[in-house]
């Protein structure tokens, strides 16, 4: 793609958004996405976005196991931005008409405390150094593309893969003690399980996958600031609700997080 089409379906997408309307045709539109160019036009709608009044907040992990990315032909994992709009308490209310069909995903969030500067390979050790908090928490996807199916991952990371929302639930204390790998996380709806798994599902644990992140974007030219707030990928898949009601996510032994969907 040139910058000229870049921008144009950049414009469509923060209009998509900014209507809160769904995006039906974005499946075509992508269909012949390069990934390489499909960052150029997430990053585009996220300099629109920020130009309309939204702000950035941070970043997600996406895909974090082959059994996701590899069906939507992606080389791997993917990475998106979060605004701050959407990052949300534990507690908070959805009213009807936002997200337009929201799913759930069990999810650590971490808040990052200084900045992380080029010039090294990060890894799971020396990336937490640079995390101030860590919390239980939940990412609230919405399907706004009506078949969701058709959409494939060029074309989920144009929009910043189907992200809403950022909830922060229990504040994890000591969270460098925490056993990555083996902490179950769960999801529940209207008090029935509707997703697990454990924390090895998030490229093998959540510093693992934040480590990723942090080297990810230093080589598209940015990086993680002191301040941004990261769902550092979710234990399960998203799944999505069949109506109004209470959702909750949970890793065992460590809290959790709720919303309520109107």
């Amino acid at each position: 793609m040139d910058a000229k089409e870049i921008a144009a379906l950049a414009d469509r997408i923060v209009e998509g958004r900014r209507s809160k309307t769904t995006m039906d045709w974005l499946a075509d539109a992508t269909a012949g996405l390069s990934e390489a160019d499909a960052y150029k036009v997430q990053f585009a709608v996220h300099d629109k976005l920020e130009a309309a009044g939204w702000k950035l907040a941070g970043w997600k992990v996406a895909f974090a196991v082959p059994a996701q990315y590899e069906p939507l032909k992606l080389s791997g994992p993917a990475f998106a931005g979060l605004y701050t709009s959407g990052i949300k308490q534990s507690g908070v209310v959805f009213e009807k008409g936002w997200p337009l069909k929201a799913g759930v995903e069990c999810e650590m969030v971490a808040r990052m405390g200084k900045d992380v500067p080029a010039g090294t390979e990060y890894t799971a050790q020396s990336i937490m150094e640079f995390v101030s908090n860590l919390y239980c928490g939940m990412e609230v996807v919405e399907n706004r593309y009506g078949d969701v199916s058709k959409l494939g991952g060029p074309g989920r990371i144009v929009d910043d893969v189907l992200q809403a929302a950022c909830v922060v639930g229990t504040e994890i204390k000591d969270w460098q003690k925490t056993d990555f790998v083996n902490v179950k996380g769960r999801s529940e709806f209207e008090g029935k399980e509707i997703g697990a798994g454990p924390g090895s599902n998030v490229m093998g644990g959540a510093m693992i996958s934040l480590a990723w992140l942090a080297n990810k974007l230093i080589a598209n030219g940015k990086h993680l600031k002191a301040g941004d707030m990261i769902l550092t990928g979710s234990v399960h898949p998203p799944q999505f609700l069949p109506g109004p009601g209470v959702a909750k996510t949970e890793f065992v032994g460590l809290g959790g997080a709720e919303i309520t969907v109107k």
